[in-house]
């Protein structure tokens, strides 16, 4: 649990949360997409193999490295399941008193005020078990924090033995977490202060035109090299 006083605080939690959540879905998104383009635009992947492969790993990288930090189960720290139980442990921010004078400047603080604010104990002692190590993906997630992400196991380099043949860690796996941790985060924010967080980045498919453009350039100086040829 995190020591906090006021709705100040508690809100500057939410916001710390939101980036490290949002970050996490961008880079994945932005990894599955350029993978799959890539895949279908081979002569553009074959311009650069380096910066491609580099560009596709920094992506994954920083979301397992979001993911961990999510997880993570020091309850010295700010993540999902110390955020819980501060969460529950102060109940008395989410009354109606303290959600109209949160949004007093909203106009419709009236008609968002008639919905239930208070979260309920089923639901919430749920979220917690599933940012847990009682939950076997989390569970699996901090087998790999703390031997491949964040730690590199010593033993396991001299044994040549990879954590994922006896623990594997899924795109799925993946997949599934960073929706908890978005549908968590939303849920707990929209009952505190009405609001929702999306992870779709604008321009999130800009890597289209550097693709378009390379493609472009390809074909051109092939055009120009037959036009050459016939010349000769």
């Amino acid at each position: 649990m995190i020591d906090i006083v006021n709705s100040g605080q508690f809100r500057r939690l939410i916001e710390a949360m939101s980036r490290d959540i949002v970050d996490a879905q961008i880079h994945y998104k932005l990894y599955r997409d350029l993978h799959a383009a890539l895949g279908k635009h081979m002569v553009v992947e074959a311009q650069s193999r380096t910066f491609w492969s580099l560009t596709l790993q920094a992506h994954l990288n920083a979301c397992l490295h979001l993911l961990c930090r999510m997880y993570d189960q020091n309850l010295k720290a700010l993540h999902l399941r110390s955020w819980l139980l501060t969460i529950r442990e102060n109940l008395n921010l989410f009354d109606e008193k303290e959600f109209r004078e949160r949004l007093k400047d909203n106009p419709y603080v009236e008609s968002l005020a008639r919905h239930p604010r208070k979260p309920d104990a089923t639901i919430l002692d749920k979220d917690l078990r599933s940012c847990s190590t009682k939950d076997p993906i989390v569970k699996t997630l901090q087998i790999h924090r703390g031997s491949q992400f964040v730690h590199k196991s010593a033993k396991n380099v001299v044994a040549e033995r990879d954590i994922g043949d006896d623990h594997p860690l899924t795109y799925g796996d993946v997949e599934a977490l960073l929706k908890r941790a978005t549908e968590i985060l939303n849920r707990y924010s929209n009952l505190f202060a009405a609001n929702t967080y999306s992870t779709q980045i604008i321009g999130h498919d800009d890597f289209k035109f550097i693709i378009q453009c390379v493609e472009e350039k390809v074909e051109a100086n092939r055009a120009e090299r037959r036009r050459l040829s016939r010349k000769t």
